[in-house]
């Protein structure tokens, strides 16, 4: 047999006079917004207006020479539809982090499934059981209603039996506190419904009117009556509203799928001439997105600071982040850099911050010993070196298959692993400014012999010395020392060195202009190859170098001069 349908649990939301609250939220001055004298018209008439405004005289439902004439300082704004709709379902990504489903309800209402609310009953901050709740709804509804505030909203939360039931009491129900439940199932539902006016139930002016004529003045005079009499006298409407006033709800939510990129925007109070007083703005706006984000499971991976000008013109900035984030924090970073590098053109009057391109952002598990504050460490350290050097001077080496070691690696764009079973921070490879190269790779099939079978280990000494200290040098790069070996860092361009003995032994290399003894000797490897391109022949050393650690040196074949190449740091 099928399955009857049942009336889900539903947190709705409401936020009171969004209009008004969309306005004073995207201006700076938004903190201390209740105090300014603002009302929203629509169609010539005031909707909503401050608590100043409200003093001074000005009523929801005025025509706006009525408004105005109550109050000359008066500032009014018309109503833009879009503009909330486009508000809650801002604030629907964000709540979607909470809650597996949340469904916009224009103009002024958001409701979530509280079907799996009771997964948050247990925990810390879970509360004492309640009648009027079902397990973890009351912390779900007061998370939501937190959600709203972090954005910039004041809201309150009902939940309750249907969406019906919920969203009519959200919108017209009178109670304390920002949270109110009503106990599982639709009589208690309809009881809560009883006291509303029959506008909470959807029904059209003139049916309510109608219905008022006969004696019919709220919803629980509604519900007592004969479902056939009022499908005779009022259509499917008045019995559409009958079943609501009785509890009667059992359609589903209809979950907001997210179809565009979040943006956040600001209005300055005051034209800002330089970067400093941008950053409060700043901050918030890097906040609202992160958390839209955060609740759809993504990350930015390209941010898009647009800054409008004074009095035309607006300034953009692009700014690439290293890896996925949905961190604020993480993101002042680079956008700091990127703001304090910029000369204004003039002064700024508004923000938008754009998440230009994103990416999913996987969960991870941590281990005993993963330090993921050393990641976020490492991107500002990125950040800071790409702004100053340049988009273009940070890179990570990728190995590619030439014998030369200088030419045996690509930059491709830098991105840090997450921590993750080693307990240690990796990365896809060393990061470098181009100035000073990055570290080659030798194609290799082997340990010890080259791509093209011409590189070999010898146990001669090409140099003709033999090295002080017997001790062989240990492989800080962390590869097997039978094997090859390759320093973390290459120098632009060899360095000629001079090497020094006595009595047929290798006691140190001139480096610069100065002695450095050699502490340990590995090697030789010999590289050779490239005939098509002028060729080379070399035979490469591993020598711990009092003060200068380990370092790569060879011998060229064609003419027997040593050189430096790198260091293994």
């Amino acid at each position: 047999m099928p399955r009857e349908p049942v009336a889900p649990r539903v947190v709705a939301l409401q936020l009171p006079d969004l209009p008004l609250q969309r306005v004073l939220r995207g201006r700076e001055r938004s903190a201390r917004g209740l105090a300014a004298l603002l009302a929203v018209l629509e169609e010539g008439r005031v909707v909503c207006c401050t608590p100043a405004a409200r003093a001074a005289g000005v009523r929801p439902g005025q025509s706006a020479a009525e408004a105005l004439a109550a109050c000359g300082r008066l500032e009014t704004v018309v109503r833009d539809a879009a503009a909330d709709l486009a508000a809650l379902r801002a604030l629907a990504e964000v709540l979607l982090g909470i809650a597996p489903a949340v469904e916009v309800v224009a103009p002024d209402a958001l409701l979530l499934d509280a079907g799996a609310a009771r997964l948050l009953a247990a925990g810390p901050g879970a509360g004492a059981p309640s009648a009027a709740f079902g397990p973890g709804e009351e912390r779900l509804a007061r998370r939501a209603v937190q959600a709203a505030v972090d954005m910039g909203y004041a809201a309150r939360a009902v939940v309750a039996t249907g969406r019906g039931p919920a969203t009519a009491l959200a919108r017209h129900g009178r109670f304390d506190g920002a949270v109110h439940g009503v106990a599982p199932g639709g009589v208690a539902a309809a009881a809560a419904l009883a006291g509303l006016p029959l506008a909470a139930l959807g029904l059209a002016p003139a049916v309510a009117g109608r219905l008022a004529a006969v004696g019919v003045g709220d919803a629980g005079a509604l519900a007592r009556l004969p479902e056939g009499t009022l499908a005779h006298r009022f259509g499917p409407e008045g019995v559409r509203a009958a079943r609501l006033a009785r509890g009667e709800d059992v359609s589903p939510l209809v979950p907001h799928v997210p179809e565009t990129l979040p943006q956040e925007s600001l209005e300055l109070e005051a034209p800002a001439e330089s970067a400093e007083p941008l950053l409060f703005g700043l901050k918030r706006l890097a906040d609202r997105v992160a958390a839209r984000l955060a609740g759809r499971g993504l990350g930015a991976t390209r941010l898009r600071l647009v800054l409008a000008l004074d009095p035309r013109g607006e300034e953009r900035i692009q700014v690439p982040l290293s890896q996925p984030s949905a961190s604020a924090a993480r993101w002042l970073v680079p956008v700091k850099e990127h703001l304090f590098a910029l000369r204004l053109p003039g002064a700024v009057t508004a923000l938008r911050l754009v998440a230009a391109e994103v990416a999913p952002v996987a969960a991870e598990q941590l281990a005993f010993g993963d330090r993921p504050e050393a990641v976020a460490a490492l991107e500002g350290v990125l950040a800071r070196l790409a702004v100053r050097l340049g988009d273009g001077a940070l890179f990570a080496a990728e190995p590619v298959a030439r014998y030369r070691p200088e030419g045996a690696y690509r930059p491709v764009p830098f991105r840090p692993r997450s921590p993750a079973g080693s307990g240690q921070a990796r990365s896809t490879g060393a990061g470098r400014a181009r100035s000073t190269g990055a570290g080659g790779v030798r194609p290799s099939t082997g340990m010890g012999r080259s791509f093209d079978g011409l590189g070999e280990r010898g146990t001669a000494d090409p140099l003709g010395v033999s090295p002080s200290n017997p001790e062989r040098g240990s492989d800080a790069s962390g590869q097997d020392p039978a094997g090859a070996f390759r320093p973390t860092r290459l120098l632009a361009a060899p360095e000629q060195v001079v090497a020094e003995g006595e009595g047929g032994r290798l006691t140190a290399l001139r480096v610069g202009g100065r002695d450095r003894a050699v502490l340990a000797l590995e090697g030789p490897e010999r590289l050779r190859g490239e005939w098509w391109a002028g060729g080379f022949d070399r035979d490469y050393y591993r020598v711990r170098l009092d003060g200068l650690g380990d370092c790569w040196v060879y011998r060229d074949g064609a003419d027997g001069r040593l050189w430096l190449h790198g260091f293994f740091d």
